[in-house]
């Protein structure tokens, strides 16, 4: 996978990382491969038939698993067994894909704190990323090594806002994302990405507004980084209506947004959505006492909870914001 071995590489050059550790990575990415398209073959079934409809797994992800390339999740490996009619143990062998805990640790702690453009936050963002690579990289399946690819090219896109388009390498996950109806962490990631490059740049209306629709359906999980990133790729959407000045679809965005705050308790990111409702009323509604309000009431709450960096932000964007009316 593309995004996976840059990042292998990079760091395999950069950081030298333990060879017999990253050999004994590359023994299991093979052996798992070897065993499926070697189950695969028996049973007389295609890539495409063992894909279906290409919304779990698609062809080529197939492929790179079957051929080494990279080191499958649980998640996929469950979905290959039950469509090859055979057991997950009996495609794992005697391979182990544990993940140490410390790794969770310390990416809940990087996704959930909030940098809100600040380049000092940002920067330590990104050695904290540099830390996992050093620390797991030769031991994080497929899914965990895009979470965290993805994460890093959002906080670089940040600070460098290079002028290019998306990366063909996530055009086949975009592609893919367009046709589920339930999405996974990952998913959220890409399209808050995806989403957040679009803001300083023209876009696809009509891919922003299929995005826009599966997300409002979107259902909360017990997993709560994906409620969390859940509300970060509704923001990043409506970050581009902001940016574009076009804001007739962003209540409904905001009142998404409102409605899985309030079921998850995650009220430290309702001043964000105050002040994007409070847009929406200034510059689609015309109704400057309505955005008034709902700026102040951000701006009580933003200073409830303590974040400078957020606070200084607000105050400025209001300023901004209320002066043209």
């Amino acid at each position: 996978m593309a995004f996976g071995l840059y990042s292998i590489l990079r760091y395999i050059i950069i950081k030298n990382l333990n060879h017999k550790e990253l050999c004994m990575s590359e023994d299991i990415k093979i052996k798992i491969g070897k065993r499926i398209r070697e189950e695969r073959e028996h049973q007389g079934l295609t890539r495409e038939q063992v894909c279906d409809t290409e919304e779990e797994l698609t062809v080529k992800q197939l492929m790179r698993i079957e051929l080494g390339r990279s080191l499958p999740t649980i998640v996929k490996l469950q979905y290959i067994s039950d469509k090859l009619g055979v057991s997950l143990n009996y495609l794992l062998g005697e391979t182990k894909l544990d993940i140490p805990e410390d790794y969770y640790k310390a990416k809940y702690k990087l996704m959930k704190s909030p940098v809100y453009g600040d380049p000092e936050r940002i920067k330590k963002k990104l050695k904290d990323i540099e830390e996992l690579y050093d620390n797991y990289i030769d031991i994080l399946p497929e899914d965990e090594l895009f979470a965290i690819d993805i994460i890093e090219r959002t906080l670089n896109f940040m600070v460098m806002e290079e002028d290019s388009l998306i990366e063909s390498v996530f055009e086949d996950y975009l592609t893919q994302a367009l046709k589920k109806e339930a999405y996974s962490l990952n998913d959220l990631l890409l399209i808050s990405y995806y989403a957040f490059r679009c803001q300083d740049y023209d876009y696809d209306n009509e891919r922003i507004e299929k995005f826009r629709h599966k997300l409002i359906k979107q259902e909360l999980q017990g997993d709560e980084l994906f409620n969390v990133e859940l509300i970060g790729a509704l923001s990043a959407i409506a970050g581009i209506y902001v940016m574009h000045h076009d804001y007739k679809e962003m209540k409904s965005v905001v009142d998404k947004m409102y409605v899985l705050i309030d079921k998850t308790l995650q009220q430290a990111y309702k001043p964000a959505v105050l002040v994007f409702e409070a847009k929406y009323y200034l510059f689609y509604e015309n109704n400057i006492n309505k955005a008034t309000e709902l700026y102040h009431t951000a701006t009580v709450l933003a200073e409830a909870f303590g974040d400078q960096v957020f606070i200084k932000n607000l105050k400025m964007e209001m300023k901004k914001d209320l002066n043209t009316k």
